[in-house]
């Protein structure tokens, strides 16, 4: 999943949360301030230690290489879910980056006439419910699937033989044609694509097609290559706990990918030009041309590019419940690859800053603080405290008051705060199991916030109703 695809998903909550529940957002939000200049490399282990403090992050590695592929910085620290010190070969879940990879198998294709970006996707999937949108619009995120669409197959840990296939068409297709929506139903699709095309499993094919042509023996796309995979961190009002809900091979096309620093630092090598035997400049072109606009900048094949004139930048974050990634290849032809053991919604902008911000420390410019999302991480404290004053209310009209008149408008009350936190995911496009999964203090808040308010509800209905003015 791709950090820049939520901010709408952030902003909703927080207004319905504002709205519904009659809550002030908390300001603060985005770029705050810079930090002095200090030399590299002492900025960017100081850059580091701060940011990781700050966001609390449990273990994390990162990588800088210049223009020539050679490493100018990396650095680990911290421990990783099975409290062991993290290192160069520990195992992280790379999240949305995997669609980099994803699209780079179909570009070989295409490179080699298998499939044509222009072929309809019913051609290969005739199965498939939405068989009208392109292959080129799988790529970039207009077919017509929504995130929504997206979210209700991800995260189903299936790791049988056509776990792809059997996500693929469990797929609604809810949007528009033509219309950019990111969505990780896309590259699930791709993924099966690719199993059509080549009649094997699509962890095989990245397996044959890329990682191994590339050196990079420590990722993979199966449940087998993820045996050694540390637990990541899932956050609880503000604080990291473990998090290990196991392998998802449905969900390798597009975010369940298993790699380590040094073989995210030989795939950011790659697609800077450093492995033409693999992939040439033609096939780097196509992946990297901006293709459609999506917010603040472009949509490639499987990459986000900065808007431009001159060279551009190409980067992807990446997020699966209990990690975080991020890949980025500047102007310059330096990459910086960032992986962390932990993720939250609300640290979102803070952790998608870091890569930049390791280019500026290098460089001896400011770095650009994020305070992350103060909507995100208060809407969980912001909710246990209505359902805390829910569960006040029960006891409360257990006794009072007596009227009639005013314990049934009263009850009317309880019954729409019940009814609004009821609806909360509902109306931001989600639903109880995606928010559990990506915002857990959230969701437990959430129903302790409807368990309260509907036992106020009907208490004040029932209770001494007899004996009621």
């Amino acid at each position: 999943m791709d950090t820049g695809r939520r901010r709408r998903s952030r902003a909703a909550i927080g207004v319905v949360i504002s709205a519904v529940l009659a809550v002030a957002m908390v300001p603060g939000l985005g770029v705050t301030h810079a930090a002095p200049p200090i030399g590299a490399p002492q900025a960017v282990s100081a850059y580091l230690t701060k940011v990781v403090s700050d966001q609390s992050i449990p273990g994390y590695a990162v990588a800088v290489t210049g223009a020539d592929g050679r490493r100018e910085f990396s650095a680990t620290g911290g421990r990783d879910g099975n409290d062991r010190p993290v290192g160069d070969d520990t195992p992280f879940l790379i999240g949305s980056v995997a669609k980099s990879m994803t699209a780079t198998v179909i570009a070989q294709r295409v490179a080699r006439g298998e499939v044509r970006m222009t072929d309809r996707i019913g051609t290969h999937l005739p199965w498939l419910s939405a068989g009208e949108p392109s292959v080129e619009q799988l790529l970039t995120h207009t077919s017509g699937y929504t995130a929504a669409d997206g979210l209700a197959v991800a995260e189903r840990f299936d790791n049988s033989p056509g776990a792809i296939r059997r996500a693929a068409r469990d797929l609604r297709h809810s949007g528009s044609v033509g219309r950019y929506s990111y969505s990780d139903a896309n590259y699930l699709v791709l993924g099966a694509l690719i199993e059509e095309l080549s009649g094997r499993p699509f962890s095989d094919v990245l397996r044959s097609d890329v990682l191994e042509p590339l050196g990079m023996r420590h990722t993979g796309a199966a449940a087998s290559d993820a045996a050694s995979l540390p637990p990541g961190h899932r956050f609880w009002w503000g604080h990291p706990r473990e998090y290990a809900p196991g392998f998802d091979e449905s969900g390798g096309p597009f975010g369940y990918i298993t790699s380590t620093l040094g073989d995210m630092a030989r795939w950011a090598g790659a697609q800077s030009g450093h492995a033409p035997a693999v992939l040439d400049a033609s096939i780097l072109a196509e992946l990297h041309k901006p293709r459609v606009r999506s917010g603040d900048d472009d949509y490639a094949y499987g990459w986000r590019v900065s808007r431009g004139t001159v060279a551009q930048t190409i980067q992807h974050t990446g997020a699966t419940p209990g990690y975080f990634a991020h890949v980025l290849i500047a102007k310059d032809g330096r990459a910086v690859v960032v992986l962390m053991n932990a993720y939250s919604e609300a640290a979102a902008p803070a952790l998608a800053s870091v890569a930049p911000n390791l280019l500026r420390a290098l460089d001896g410019q400011p770095t650009v603080t994020e305070r992350g999302d103060g909507v995100l991480a208060s809407a969980p404290w912001i909710a246990a405290v209505i359902g805390l004053f829910g569960v006040v209310v029960v006891g409360l009209a257990w006794w009072r008051p007596r009227r009639r008149g005013v314990r049934v408008c009263l009850a009317v009350g309880a019954t729409m705060i019940c009814g609004a936190a009821a609806a909360v995911p509902l109306l931001t496009g989600s639903t109880y199991r995606t928010v559990w999964i990506w915002v857990p203090d959230l969701a437990v808040a959430l129903i302790i916030t409807v368990a309260a308010w509907a036992g106020a509800a009907v208490v004040l209905i029932f209770r001494r109703w007899n004996r009621a003015d």
